[in-house]
């Protein structure tokens, strides 16, 4: 079914242009008709009297890499307007990989962003090495959603360099074949590059981009460029203001010099960092005006994440709590009771580095949430128990985790956000939109369909920003940003990704659990929003509050003019 008639709505077409009212006809998967009064030829009719009619959705920052083989549904996405999706992210891919570094950037993957190792071993099929026999790959596996990936440089500097990506600067021939290796991709249909130059692996290891030289990230660079409008991703040291804008300045002067666009994790938009905003936004305007072509990251929904402790890498500042969460489960229990292993938490949690926007630093908003035995206490913050038992900070966590078992969580309080600045964001126009994070971090937050706040609270319930600049910043500017140039607007030609609501029926529904993660794990995940319709190509994957089961989804790349 993928010719369809829409009729009776009222249309946001994706470019901020003035709402209108036309019906939308789809033909072959593209909008062949966009007016008023269409008259049927026989299409599947959709009724969107009364509704809006726009774009579909475009995830722009995901970890759903391995999700995508073990959930082709890509649960919740569809179900919050979702029609395609960006993976690859953080410098971190499934491709190019092969021996062992394969596993390492693996379990690094699925450290830094909370996945299930073991489904990403024995889930996804490993029919491939090299980034084109990735995209055959990908190409065979049907989803709900279309799918772009960037390659990671992560993977990419170990695929030349082995072991020693680890531990050292590239020499000039590892450079230059990394540029080739880059080039293939490119070529062969990767979104552009993915870079992190500070992570650290479970076991403390800085990440192999730490090592990477000025002039490898230049090489390669100036390879995205020839690629246009391939982009670059980055994320620079976002939890330190100060380390954010050194790493702003130098990978922009990068930028400028290569000739290559790029997004970054740049302009602290929570309220406890306002003194710095302005300067953030002064380097912003400064870095374009001298050329760089650089696009912040934005996320405007303020974070409300759980804690657990069956695996994560919120405690990673603090060493001895990092070893044992991310350490075997048998001896988990017994590692948190034994003195010897409490005298080092202490001293780890009272010298680790601080962070504005790290939770572990402001105890008294980590709330004790879920208890696997029921012994409690529930609902008072960490620092609450602490002063209540007198003990440590420390001392007091491992206690109550013991009592409560690894199941058990805390949820931190919501982050308050310059909500000024977050409209400012969404009228500059160099800025990505809908950094979510879906797919990643499962047992902290769901965070696919997030974007939904842009919708319901800056658009309907605050009346901050128009329909139209919403709609806008998710779809029609995100499209141009990543070069997806053949949709992301309501126009004749375009391929037909669109979505179907009512502003007054959507709602972004709290986290639930979702028992569905291969081998025994969990995710959060959300009930559905209230879409009416989501269609990608033409094809509906979610029709009146229910999946189609169809999956249409394509594998996209940059379109080059």
């Amino acid at each position: 079914m993928n010719d369809l008639l829409i009729t009776g709505g009222t249309v946001v077409d994706g470019t901020g242009a003035p709402t209108f009212t036309a019906d939308v006809r789809v033909q072959g998967g593209v909008i062949t008709e966009v007016g008023p009064n269409l008259e049927p030829r026989g299409e599947t009719i959709i009724d969107a009297t009364g509704c809006l009619v726009a774009p579909g959705i475009i995830d722009t920052h995901t970890h759903l890499d391995g999700a995508m083989w073990w959930n082709p549904e890509l649960d919740p996405l569809p179900a919050y307007g979702n029609t395609s999706m960006v993976f690859g992210n953080c410098g971190n891919s499934i491709a190019p990989l092969k021996g062992e570094q394969r596993d390492e950037i693996v379990d690094l993957l699925c450290f830094l962003e909370d996945l299930p190792l073991k489904a990403f071993e024995q889930e996804i099929p490993w029919s491939w090495q090299s980034w084109p026999e990735y995209m055959d790959a990908l190409r065979t596996q049907p989803t709900a959603v279309h799918v772009a990936g960037y390659l990671g440089h992560l993977a990419l500097r170990t695929w030349v360099m082995g072991a020693d990506a680890w531990s050292r600067s590239a020499t000039t021939d590892e450079i230059a074949e990394m540029c080739a290796v880059l080039d293939e991709g490119l070529a062969a249909g990767a979104l552009g590059l993915s870079i992190n130059h500070f992570d650290k692996d479970r076991s403390l290891r800085l990440v192999p981009g730490f090592f990477a030289e000025d002039e490898e990230f230049l090489a390669l660079f100036r390879v995205v460029a020839l690629h246009k409008p391939a982009t670059v991703q980055m994320i620079t040291r976002f939890n330190d203001t100060e380390l954010s804008i050194v790493d702003a300045k130098r990978f922009g002067a990068i930028v400028r010099e290569s000739g290559v666009r790029a997004q970054y994790t740049g302009i602290p938009f929570n309220e406890r960092d306002a003194d710095r905003q302005t300067e953030w936004w002064e380097l912003h305007e400064q870095l374009n005006a001298d050329g760089a072509d650089m696009w912040p990251m934005v996320n405007c929904k303020p974070l409300a994440p759980f804690f657990g402790f069956e695996s994560s890498l919120v405690f990673q500042r603090v060493p001895a709590w990092n070893e044992v969460i991310n350490g075997p489960t048998d001896v988990k229990l017994s590692t948190l009771a034994d003195p010897t292993w409490r005298d080092k938490a202490r001293t780890d949690w009272d010298n680790r580095t601080r962070s504005s926007l790290s939770r572990i630093d402001r105890p008294h908003e980590m709330i004790l949430t879920i208890s696997e035995t029921g012994v409690g206490p529930l609902g008072i913050s960490l620092q609450d128990l602490a002063d209540q038992t007198g003990l440590h900070v420390s001392d007091a966590l491992a206690d109550w985790v013991v009592a409560n078992g690894l199941a058990s969580q805390m949820m931190g309080i919501p982050e308050r956000l310059s909500e000024r600045d977050v409209v400012r964001a969404i009228r500059d126009p160099h800025t990505v939109f809908n950094i979510n994070d879906s797919g990643a971090h499962l047992q902290l937050f769901s965070a696919a369909g997030e974007h939904l706040y842009i919708l319901t609270h800056y658009v309907r319930d605050a009346g901050l920003i128009s329909i139209e600049e919403a709609i806008h910043v998710l779809t029609g500017r995100t499209a141009e940003f990543f070069g997806l140039t053949d949709r992301g607007v309501i126009a004749e030609g375009k391929i037909a990704d669109l979505v179907v609501f009512r502003l007054e029926d959507l709602e972004l529904r709290a986290e639930e659990r979702a028992y569905d993660v291969p081998h025994g794990t969990w995710r959060f995940t959300r009930a559905p929003a209230g879409f009416r319709a989501t269609i990608a190509g033409g094809v509906p994957t979610w029709i009146n509050g229910a999946s189609t089961g169809a999956h249409p989804g394509q594998v996209l790349q940059p379109i080059k003019h």
